[in-house]
């Protein structure tokens, strides 16, 4: 296996398309495709399920692609000295979450704080134990989730196991986020029902289906719906929710109020808490203990907590 085709898997995985990700390497189709193959049939193994919509990681791809993705950057490191003659290579940072919309904006933000010294991000998203071996084996600089409060305590003992450091930020409410295609955008309460969502498709990411967590929606008493949305990407979730009249199983921090609200993506959603709801919702952040926090992460920390706490505001 070479550097190049390294590099060629990893673009794979993140374009989701082999037509997209030969445009970005700048290669041909066909020779992606044999550079792909090849390695496949190096280890005996398939890296990506083909389909006529583009291409997903297989269980060995995914746990090939946390192998390979340190070893990429190490690459990139050393070629970044090879080629700096003298001068400073920019500051790298890299998050991995569970898919929350708001990542990106505080990416943003530490974009801009960083512009004039020159920065690296990468954002990454995992719903499963690749995260935690992620952060373990320094893939990511630091990760961002989500614990639910009645799998909390299972969730720490994985995360000790791992040599991982949790710290928690902000616990939030559960409930619900609709659009304005629901009807029960105008409802008159502060707090609903599960029975009052029976007749709406729940729009949910496949973690909740048939992962670890889907025994939460019954812990929550959410009614199991006629029609559901299964997606694997919670980009995807928000579009389906901005165009049915579907819900999403979602969190917030209601100090600022209840009721509708607008995104800084002009998104008109209201949040709806779940009556009488006993579970809550941890947002955290999680780094290897064997790893130093740095100044670009601690920044990353503290508008992330803002964020949280002040609840869909603009980042300065």
């Amino acid at each position: 296996m070479t550097n190049n085709q390294i590099r060629y898997i990893i673009e794979t995985a993140q374009a989701g398309s082999i037509n997209m990700a030969a445009r970005n390497l700048f290669i041909s189709q066909s020779a992606l495709s044999n550079a792909i193959m090849s390695v496949e049939d190096e280890f005996n193994n398939k890296i990506f399920n083909r389909t006529s919509k583009g291409v997903t990681l297989t269980s060995f791809g995914k746990l090939f692609i946390a192998y390979i993705t340190p070893i990429n950057r190490q690459l990139m490191q050393l070629y970044a000295m090879r080629n700096a003659n003298g001068s400073t290579a920019p500051l790298t940072f890299t998050v991995i979450s569970n898919g929350f919309f708001y990542i990106s904006d505080i990416i943003a933000a530490l974009e801009r704080r960083y512009r004039s010294s020159g920065i690296n991000l990468a954002i990454l998203e995992d719903y499963g134990g690749n995260m935690l071996e992620m952060i373990h084996n320094n893939s990511a600089d630091l990760g961002v989730v989500r614990l639910w409060s009645c799998y909390r305590n299972n969730n720490l003992e994985q995360f000790s196991t791992m040599s991982l450091l949790y710290r928690p930020i902000a616990m939030l409410q559960i409930g619900v986020n609709i659009s304005e295609n629901n009807p029960l955008y105008g409802y008159e309460g502060q707090n609903i029902t599960p029975d009052l969502l029976r007749n709406y498709p729940m729009i949910l990411h496949e973690s909740l289906h048939n992962g670890p967590y889907a025994d939460i929606l019954s812990r929550l008493g959410l009614p199991v719906p006629r029609n559901r949305f299964i997606v694997d990407s919670r980009a995807t979730m928000y579009e389906l929710l901005d165009v049915t009249n579907g819900y999403v199983l979602d969190s917030r921090n209601l100090e600022s109020g209840a009721g509708p609200y607008e995104t800084k993506h002009n998104r008109r959603w209201r949040f709806l808490p779940l009556e009488n709801c006993t579970i809550y919702s941890e947002i955290g952040w999680l780094i290897d203990e064997s790893t130093s926090i740095s100044q670009v992460a601690k920044n990353f920390v503290s508008m992330l907590s803002n964020y949280l706490l002040r609840d869909i505001t603009q980042m300065d």
